[in-house]
């Protein structure tokens, strides 16, 4: 399973999903990082003793996109001589970086079932 990348998803959505967007990352401990008319990019933890778990979410016509991924900072990358990518899907597999990816999987499926859409990253 290649580790690199992020974990997209698409969904249906009919009605508007920022207010529930937003109060699932209140939850969750999730910041609002950036924002614009079509997404908006969530992260929880700051990145030196955890890696920072980021979530995406973009409106397209007719429905949505969720990006999600564990960002791996640069001094962990430059401690493991640039064999760790800068971002790591949150995909169940392999030994790296097993709690943070663990954790935004689990963030990224309360997010999907408050919306209404099956959770299904396993």
């Amino acid at each position: 399973m290649a580790l690199k990348g992020r974990t997209v998803r698409q969904f249906q959505a009919t009605e508007d999903i920022w207010a529930k967007a937003d109060a699932w990352a209140a939850q969750t401990g999730y910041q609002l990082m950036e924002q614009d008319e079509s997404s908006r990019l969530y992260q929880r933890g700051k990145g030196f003793w955890v890696a920072p778990q980021m979530v995406k979410l973009t409106a397209m016509p007719g429905g949505y996109t969720t990006e999600a991924w564990v960002r791996v900072p640069m001094f962990t990358r430059v401690m493991m001589l640039g064999l760790m990518p800068g971002e790591i899907v949150i995909d169940r597999g392999g030994f790296v970086a097993v709690i943070p990816r663990n954790r935004a999987r689990e963030d990224v499926n309360k997010l999907l079932y408050t919306l209404g859409v099956q959770p299904y990253i396993e």
